[in-house]
């Protein structure tokens, strides 16, 4: 599995629309780039420069335990990944509602080219990666491009397949996969959780500590 090409925007419009209530927005201390932490740049890298001040943490994490309905600001903040998974893993996450997912698609590329062990999460069986390719080879000879063997290779794909998605998500959304995955029996998991612990500031406006 691979986690790829992150990007974290939205910091300052959803900390800004989350003091709207009280109308406390002088009370903000967060800043943009001319205070940016140049030393810890790695881990507060997002897209804005934004830095987060101690008084807007503190109401985010008291926004945040208050409950979904109170920490809508978190659906604010957007996060772009690309994410190659098996497809066990990716068919639980539509368990989850982003807003957009885009996949590379098996019914128009999966018989262009043979597929090796490392187009699978783990092993497979010699035999049934040389018969999956064999049907592939049957659809490139086949002059009549029938798709008979796309449904056939589709079918017979073990559920380790690793395929790419491209998503659209937020913070709100990823609290949510973290508080109930992140002692999942399937290390996939245990792999996205940390991917999402290290999002910029996500620990720090959940309340989620080490």
């Amino acid at each position: 599995m691979k986690i790829e090409h992150t990007q974290v925007f939205g910091f300052e419009s959803a900390l800004r629309g989350c003091r709207n209530p009280m109308d406390s927005w002088d009370k903000s201390d967060s800043s943009i780039y001319p205070k940016y932490n140049q030393q810890r740049q790695h881990y507060y890298e997002n897209i804005e420069k934004f830095v987060l001040g101690q008084d807007d943490k503190v109401l985010a994490q008291k926004l945040t335990k208050a409950g979904s309905e109170h920490c809508k600001f978190l659906r604010q903040i957007h996060v772009w990944v690309d994410l190659t998974l098996p497809r066990f893993i990716h068919s639980e996450l539509d368990t989850y509602h982003y807003n957009t997912k885009n996949s590379t698609s098996t019914m128009h590329t999966i018989h262009k080219r043979k597929l090796t062990q490392d187009d699978f999460e783990y092993e497979i069986h010699e035999g049934t990666l040389s018969h999956i390719n064999h049907l592939i080879e049957m659809k490139m000879d086949d002059k009549l491009c029938s798709d008979e063997f796309i449904h056939t290779i589709k079918n017979e794909l073990p559920e380790g397949f690793l395929q790419k998605r491209t998503i659209d998500t937020n913070y709100a959304e990823l609290l949510n996969i973290y508080r109930q995955r992140k002692n999942h029996r399937l290390t996939q998991w245990h792999t996205i959780c940390d991917w999402i612990e290290q999002l910029p500031y996500f620990k720090e406006l959940t309340g989620i500590i080490d």
